[in-house]
């Protein structure tokens, strides 16, 4: 069966991927992962040396491979708010929001009440209190459903039911309310990704992802590789081509 973390892991790859593709100079997003891989095996190789002679981390390391692609702010925005949209990781706070005011109004309903005018002042729309769900479901209990219980009560055993209606009552209006908030916080936990959504956010804005500085992008290729690149802008001006 699919998880919500197969969901998330498979939004992060592919968004990644894309960002890649797009980023420059251009590189094959498998052969980048390799890069990663030397990069972390000398990463050990730092921590093993002795602490005493053992230079700082960025002078020894250099960038993050990361730090070698460039892709422009917009463009990468443009692209993980797609990937957000089409794996539905922040379109439920609408119906999260709903939810509680259900359970909000069925602990304290308001309803319209109209205060008449006089010589002094017109008459005007207000507000009042009414009875929360567990009074209404003991309404209905004593009104609809109590009579039959004592009814069967008393058919059976014999036995008085005075004193034990309001007991019976409670005891079921209760049931009913805890079931009640309970579907509701089961509806609360389905539609709530906000911690994939962060999750997918900090992968992408803050994991491993291409560099939206291209004046370091730049200086990090002539400085660490001694090579000098070039970055086409009009790659990502053109408005007659579909980037994505």
């Amino acid at each position: 069966m699919i998880t919500r973390r197969d969901v998330l892991a498979d939004a992060i790859d592919k968004c990644t991927r894309e960002l890649y593709s797009l980023a420059q100079p251009e590189v094959n997003y498998d052969d980048f992962i390799e890069e990663n891989k030397i990069y972390l095996e000398k990463e050990k190789e730092y921590y093993s040396l002795p602490k005493d002679n053992r230079p700082s981390y960025h002078e020894y390391m250099g960038p993050k491979p990361y730090e070698f692609y460039y892709l422009p702010r917009e463009i990468f925005k443009e692209i993980a708010d797609s990937y957000v949209d089409a794996y539905k990781l922040n379109d439920k706070q609408e119906l999260l929001d709903v939810i509680e005011i259900l359970k909000k109004y069925c602990e304290e309903p308001i309803v319209d009440k109209w205060i008449e005018g006089n010589d002094d002042e017109s008459g005007y729309r207000s507000y009042e209190y009414s009875d929360n769900l567990k009074k209404e479901l003991q309404k209905i209990f004593d009104d609809k459903i109590l009579p039959d219980i004592c009814k069967q009560y008393n058919k059976q055993y014999n036995l008085q039911t005075t004193g034990i209606e309001s007991g019976v009552s409670k005891a079921y209006s209760q049931i009913f309310q805890n079931k009640f908030f309970g579907f509701l916080d089961m509806a609360g936990d389905f539609y709530d990704w906000t911690g994939y959504l962060n999750t997918f956010n900090t992968h992408i804005y803050l994991g491993g992802t291409p560099s939206s500085n291209k004046e370091s992008v730049i200086e990090n290729w002539k400085k660490y590789r001694n090579i000098d690149i070039e970055i086409d802008e009009s790659k990502y001006n053109n408005e007659d081509d579909d980037l994505f």
